[in-house]
């Protein structure tokens, strides 16, 4: 994350006064980020931003006069601005955040269940990590996602997509057959994750796995989302299960997600331990790491939008046991902290617009 002169300046939309003084507390406490103003509800929050024009919204869903997905339109419609949702760790909750990604929000913090100190520092070290990390969002992409349309070839020979590309080159692709796919994502991640996966086929052949910054209680939600959006199936990952071609396995949020090989299958192993320490749970070093381990050469990477570097790890080990890799570019990226990371450090076989991702994994994963 780059050095900034100025503070970033944000403003807090939230209906309750509680969270309204506990986001001002915590945010003021940093040197790097400045309280411009509050407000009670969207339409309210709608008027400041566009007298204000802050760096970084914080916003409720749940308010009076104008709710959180209201204003979010409106927002991303007319005075694009990077958006943390505020959502309660609930199924509907849950819910209601996956519209507010699908309208233009790039980030996510739960809402601390009650008033305690520990769900309190929880929130602080999330939103202050957050909010400088969206503050450096690509304002050009927010609110213009490409819009996905679900409808797919009716005759496509299995083996070839109707919109696969063609290959320039046989450094492109893999030398090794690919047994697994692997994604890495987080700001920005579930519209991204929507954009690739939606454009995978029924058919596909591997299965795919993806590590996903969330808070805990949010991954079940989207791993639904995104199997009422796509022809693979999704579903968040349980422990002990067979990882299956044609299906998509999102990490749970608050445990790593690891593998063991038995017999061939590779099977998924969920849990607190993890080889390294790390602030992400999942965490895509974490999850490289033990493909590396257990499949090598058979494992597809690919990076994408993201704060800081968790990746980078994982791609060092999973090139050296012979693993290809994909990252997203600069230019399609909301941030471009993990891609950014592994690019520069010369572990990236493809560089790819968001657009062309799928594309390319099927490239890889079809072709030799």
């Amino acid at each position: 994350m780059k050095k900034r002169h100025k503070p970033i300046r944000v403003l807090i939309v939230d209906d309750s006064p509680f969270i309204r003084m506990s986001l001002t507390k915590i945010l003021s406490a940093d040197p790097e980020i400045k309280v411009i103003d509050v407000a009670r509800d969207g339409k309210e929050g709608i008027l400041k931003l566009q007298a204000l024009k802050p760096d970084v919204v914080t916003m409720d869903i749940e308010m009076p006069v104008m709710d959180g997905l209201q204003a979010l339109e409106e927002i991303m419609r007319w005075q694009p601005t990077p958006v943390i949702i505020l959502s309660a760790v609930t199924t509907e909750g849950a819910r209601q955040t996956m519209k507010a990604f699908e309208a233009g929000a790039v980030e996510v913090v739960a809402k601390p269940s009650g008033r305690n100190g520990d769900g309190l520092a929880t929130l602080a070290r999330d939103l202050i990590l957050k909010v400088k990390s969206v503050a450096e969002s690509n304002l050009s992409l927010l609110g213009k996602r490409e819009q996905v349309r679900f409808q797919f070839p009716t005759e496509t020979k299995p083996d070839r997509p109707a919109w696969a590309g063609t290959i320039r080159s046989t450094a492109q692709i893999p030398a090794k057959r690919i047994e697994v796919v692997a994604i890495g994502v987080s700001t920005g991640g579930p519209s991204a994750l929507q954009t690739v996966l939606s454009k995978l086929p029924a058919d596909f052949p591997v299965p795919v796995v993806v590590a996903q910054h969330m808070p805990v209680g949010f991954t079940a939600s989207l791993a639904a989302r995104l199997d009422s959006l796509c022809a693979t199936r999704v579903k968040e990952v349980e422990n002990g299960e067979l990882l299956q071609a044609g299906t998509v396995y999102i990490g749970q949020a608050g445990k790593q997600f690891q593998f063991k090989k038995s017999g061939g299958q590779l099977i998924a192993d969920i849990g607190e331990n993890s080889p390294i320490t790390t602030f992400y749970k999942p965490s895509v070093d974490v999850m490289l790491m033990s493909l590396a381990q257990e499949v090598g050469a058979g494992v597809l990477g690919v990076i994408m939008t993201g704060m800081g570097n968790d990746g980078l790890n994982g791609m060092k080990a999973l090139k050296k046991s012979g693993g290809f890799s994909i990252a997203e570019s600069e230019k399609t990226c909301v941030v471009y902290g993990m891609p950014r990371a592994v690019i520069e450090a010369g572990l990236v076989d493809r560089i790819e617009a968001l657009s062309d991702i799928s594309r390319a994994i099927i490239d890889c994963v079809k072709r030799r």
